[in-house]
């Protein structure tokens, strides 16, 4: 499992844009490719906007739809609960973004998508 400073990557502490979101997509793609769990820690962020957080799920709807399917992204330390919009535009991507008690945020494959893949 890798772990990722965002705040140390960005030097910001609002994640605003895609291209920002870009950034971070070889972590995504190698713990997808590895069936592992990349854990993003926003400590230090203070706001995430719903083209940043679509762009994350883009991509990681791209690595579902290679057959990837085995993988976890845990978001520690979000600016900001989960919200339902956040959540939508998971739906939108085929991935469930859920909230745990500890406020922090898990993404993965929704089970449609798993069991979409492994009937591939």
């Amino acid at each position: 499992m890798s772990i990722v400073d965002v705040h140390y990557l960005f030097k910001k502490r609002a994640l605003v844009t895609r291209e920002s979101a870009e950034l971070l997509r070889d972590f995504m793609v190698e713990a997808s490719e590895g069936k592992g769990k990349v854990t993003l820690d926003l400590k230090g962020i203070e706001a995430i906007t719903p083209s940043f957080i679509d762009q994350v799920l883009l991509i990681v709807e791209e690595s579902l739809s290679r057959g990837s399917n085995g993988f976890e992204i845990l978001v520690l330390n979000p600016p900001t609960r989960l919200s339902s919009r956040f959540a939508a535009i998971g739906r939108a991507h085929r991935v469930s973004l859920t909230e745990d008690a500890m406020g922090n945020w898990l993404i993965s494959p929704t089970q449609a998508h798993s069991s979409q893949a492994s009937t591939e």
